[in-house]
């Protein structure tokens, strides 16, 4: 092998060892908006923004979301990326939406009748991973949120 060749391997091997430490992780710090709750016609629908903290001095693109939705523990829906997003360096949101599941409102009003006729709590909650990347370098970080609400019919 060439001493050009090796070079070029030791290059890439560094290359490679840096780019493992290029990107941070990130943390949630919070999860808000869990209120926002609509009830229509094809069930609960609302959107929610996680907060981030971003110890990168560059920000984080958002690629998707692998979250579901649950009521009092039962699943009920999927969250969405609504749009291109990304997370900023620092403290950083990302705005995301749900929907339940087709059928998942008839079940959710059977399932919790006597909850929302009396105006009690009902537990909302979201639990997934966001998926992110920043110069090729793909990155999950997990969300988990849970809100009582109070919802009457």
């Amino acid at each position: 092998m060439s001493r050009l060749g090796f070079i070029g391997i030791i290059l890439f091997g560094l290359t490679l060892i840096a780019g493992c430490n290029l990107v941070q992780p990130l943390e949630v710090s919070s999860v808000e908006g869990l209120e926002n709750i609509a009830i229509g016609r094809g069930g609960l629908e609302g959107e929610f923004t996680v907060v981030f903290s971003n110890p990168n001095p560059f920000p984080i693109q958002a690629k998707g979301v692998e979250v579901e939705v649950f009521v009092n523990g039962k699943k009920v829906g999927l969250v969405s990326l609504p749009e291109a997003q990304a997370i900023a360096k620092g403290q950083g949101e990302l705005q995301l939406e749900f929907d339940t599941e087709k059928g998942a409102l008839l079940q959710i009003i059977e399932a919790n009748l006597m909850n929302f006729l009396l105006g009690q709590d009902v537990k909302l909650a979201v639990k997934g991973n966001v998926k992110g990347s920043a110069f090729g370098i793909e990155l999950t970080v997990p969300v988990e949120a849970e809100q009582n609400l109070k919802i009457q019919l």
